[in-house]
């Protein structure tokens, strides 16, 4: 049979080497996913971003060509260009500065030119800038005659046609110009005014300078970039001849690769493909010339990584599989040691041996499983070691309760002979206390009943002080609403009373106006007298304003008389006004004083009959509560005669029943005498089973 320890570390060696191998699989496998993906897309972005470093050189071409373009549309008459030679000459001068400034700055520039439509200038009119290399001077040369070649000689002409034919800026495919011996890429814009072809303006590039960015592409040891037409013909290859078409390499193996390139347009693409027996991943991006880039590396070098870092891992699983093969068996040993210990104990137990272990403190300190057992064993056997030690105290007690049972058995029969005799004459006493017992209750009812009617006219009682109590407290609201209602009707009076008073005051200002009005009628006659005077002295000049004068003396006069009448009224009207207020002053003097008082006084009358009320409610609701609490207590005095009454007659049966158990208990003493002579020969017994135990 295999051991704990065994068992365990067999199991933590198997689950370590089934989760490292299952966690190896797994990591490997995504390790290698996300490192191809990475090396994918790290592939593609290099491709991308040669592209688009290509793709800014040659915005930074087509933006020279279109500005040379516009600056000579700008300041051309066309009329005059048809039909004046001179005037074409003067244009031509008047650009050849800015020709030459764009060629020199723009990147790559082998050539520049303009060139007229031959239909209506000279065949060798236009501008043609050209250097043999990229670091030596510009120098104008005649251009080529038109002459010399058919417009279908598209080998020599057609750098001309084509692009008026197609009517818009066009990048000419590649070719080797071999004046300068310089592999060149052109682009040329057509010059057109109200659809009529003026020339074509362009630039020829040294084609190198869009390549040289492909030689640093290289991310991987074996990676190299090209560049291919739209047809799948290869235009730049550090390898392949310029020309060849995609699908005749490796024998035609790559044609899916070309159809794959050609169809997409102007999207990515990411293909794999086998070249020469290496299988290979490409990535292509679309040049704004019209041609493509591609950037291909062999599969081995994109997986290089994901191999490296499977090694790693693997590494990194074993190393982790023989720490746990050690930590395992260093497990093991510690989990099955302490087993081993506390089974040992276990088997000490069996055999009835309770004596403390070397082991069992050390075990019980252990913070694990093994500890927990160890403490339950140990409890164990101290639950052992006190129950035996209470064996023994439990035997002792026994022994000693069984001598005292004999002697109380023996004694116990004595007094039962004596008790027979007694129930019987205490039969005989509770059958005259019975009797007794039922005179009282006869009584106790007679009481009940007299309870009854003092409580029915106790609740009548206080029905009326309720209702005594109901009337005060109306009494009381309709007194204290009849003094507020006084009192306000005497504020409001005394209020409006104020007010009249203080409008009377009033009509002495009219007084005043009229005493002014007086003088003011004075002075007015004073000054139509002057005025008279003044009218006579100056005869028939002033004889119209005398009239004027004499007028206003007699309004003067009339004003005076009516302010004596507004004079008069107002007297009769201060006189009826003092005679209203002193009126008024009775009657405020005779509601302040006797009517306010009488309901002040009626007020606290209605107030004392209330708390009167209120008392006598009082008293009678305490009545009423003290006799319902009396008759509740003759009935519970009634239940207690009836109880005992009836304990009584109990009492007599249990003591007639105790007379005849009496005889019964003398027999059963002698049965007990025997049981206990039984129970000291049973805890002699226990005691030879205790002498087994060591403790």
């Amino acid at each position: 049979m295999k051991s704990i320890k065994t068992k365990i570390i067999s199991s933590i060696i198997l689950c370590a080497l089934l989760s490292s191998a299952i966690i190896g699989i797994l990591s490997i496998a995504d390790s290698r996913r996300v490192s191809n993906e990475g090396a994918e897309l790290a592939l593609s972005l290099t491709a991308k971003n040669s592209s688009t470093e290509i793709n800014a050189l040659i915005a930074t071409i087509e933006q020279s060509v279109n500005t040379l373009g516009n600056i000579a549309l700008d300041g051309l008459d066309f009329e005059k260009f048809k039909s004046s030679s001179s005037y074409v000459t003067q244009y031509t001068e008047s650009l050849m500065s800015d020709m030459l400034d764009f060629a020199e700055n723009t990147a790559g520039t082998i050539s520049a030119y303009i060139r007229y439509n031959p239909d209506f200038t000279e065949p060798t009119s236009g501008i043609f800038y050209i250097r043999n290399s990229l670091t030596s001077p510009f120098e104008s040369i005649t251009p080529t005659d038109f002459t010399m070649y058919d417009k279908t000689d598209l080998a020599h002409v057609g750098w001309y046609y084509i692009p008026v034919e197609n009517g818009a800026p066009l990048w000419m495919e590649p070719y080797l110009n071999e004046n300068v011996n310089i592999y060149m890429i052109s682009y040329v814009v057509p010059l057109f005014i109200d659809g009529t072809s003026v020339g074509i303006i362009g630039m020829d590039i040294d084609f190198s300078q869009l390549t040289q960015s492909l030689n640093e592409s290289n991310i991987f040891g074996s990676s190299s970039a090209f560049l291919y037409n739209k047809e799948g013909v290869i235009m730049y290859h550090p390898t392949l001849d310029t020309g060849t078409d995609i699908s005749s390499v490796e024998n035609g193996a790559l044609s899916a690769l070309k159809d794959e390139l050609v169809n997409a347009g102007s999207t990515e693409v990411l293909h794999h493909y086998t070249y020469e027996g290496t299988h290979k991943t490409l990535a292509a991006y679309p040049l704004d010339n019209g041609m493509y880039l591609a950037l291909t590396t062999s599969d081995q070098e994109i997986s290089s990584d994901a191999d490296q870092l499977s090694r790693q891992i693997m590494g990194i699983i074993a190393g982790g599989v023989v720490v746990c093969i050690i930590l395992g068996i260093f497990m093991g040993r510690s989990i099955a040691n302490p087993i081993s210990q506390i089974t040992d104990i276990i088997k000490q137990t069996a055999n009835f041996n309770f004596q403390k272990s070397a082991n069992g403190s050390r075990l019980v300190k252990r913070r694990d499983e093994t500890g927990v057992m160890a403490l339950a064993v140990s409890e164990m056997r101290t639950s052992f070691r006190q129950m035996l030690a209470d064996m023994n105290q439990v035997e002792d007690t026994i022994l000693s309760n069984v001598n005292r049972l004999d002697a109380i058995m023996k004694e116990n029969n004595t007094v039962s002979e004596d008790n027979s005799a007694t129930t019987q004459q205490l039969a005989a006493g509770m059958e005259e206390t019975s009797a007794s017992a039922s005179l009282i209750v006869d009584n106790v009812n007679t009481i009940i009943a007299s309870a009854e009617d003092i409580k029915s006219l106790s609740d009548k009682g206080q029905m009326e002080s309720r209702e005594v109590k109901n009337r005060a407290q109306l009494l009381r609201d309709t007194t204290a609403a009849s003094t507020d209602k006084a009192l306000d009707i005497y504020e409001t009076m005394k209020v409006k009373t104020k007010e009249a008073v203080d409008r009377s005051k009033a009509v002495e200002k009219i007084n005043v106006l009229t005493n002014d009005i007086k003088q003011i009628s004075t002075q007015t006659n004073l000054l139509a007298l002057n005025a008279s005077i003044e009218a006579a002295r100056a005869g028939d000049a002033g004889r119209g304003f005398g009239v004027v004068a004499t007028e206003i003396g007699v309004l003067a006069t009339q004003t005076f008389q009516t302010v004596d009448g507004i004079n008069e009224i107002v007297t009769e009207v201060n006189n009826a006004v003092a005679s209203m207020t002193d009126c008024i002053v009775t009657i405020m003097t005779f509601l302040e004083k006797t009517v306010v008082a009488d309901y002040t006084s009626l007020k606290d009358i209605g107030e004392k009959y209330e708390i009167d009320a209120n008392s006598f409610a009082d008293a009678m609701l305490q009545i009423n509560s003290e006799i319902t609490i009396l008759y509740q207590k003759i009935n519970a005095i009634s239940e207690a005669v009836d109880n005992v009454n009836d304990t009584i007659s109990q009492s007599a049966e249990g003591v007639n029943l105790i007379a005849e158990k009496s005889s019964s208990t003398v027999a059963k003493t002698a049965e007990g005498c025997a049981l206990v002579q039984e129970s000291k020969e049973s805890v002699a017994l226990l005691k030879e089973i205790i002498a087994k135990f060591q403790v």
